[in-house]
């Protein structure tokens, strides 16, 4: 006895919605109390460091003791060791976005 045919995905598999094309429209008037929206700068990088449990408890004890953000210590670690090597200082911290 043959097993049940089975039914096509297509079937069961909701249909992804197509963006909709923009229309040529006069663009609308902002109202002039709406603040624009936040940029974020391009020239941003991500950066992971993977430590020992020791090496983060230490640090984040460290943040915490200075009270500044774990983010500051790392940027500043970073400038010291450019420093170091003969390399000028330039990694800076992300600016927080302002709502």
């Amino acid at each position: 006895m043959a097993p049940p045919k089975r039914p096509a995905l297509s079937s069961i598999v909701e249909q992804k919605s197509r963006p909709v094309e923009p229309q040529a429209e006069a663009p609308a008037a902002v109202p002039r109390d709406v603040a624009p929206a936040p940029t974020i700068p391009n020239d941003l990088k991500t950066m992971q460091v993977r430590v020992n449990r020791a090496g983060w408890l230490e640090m984040t004890r460290l943040a915490q003791d200075l009270d500044k953000p774990l983010e500051t210590l790392m940027v500043e670690a970073f400038n010291d060791i450019l420093v170091k090597h003969s390399k000028p200082p330039v990694a800076e911290r992300r600016q927080p976005i302002k709502k």
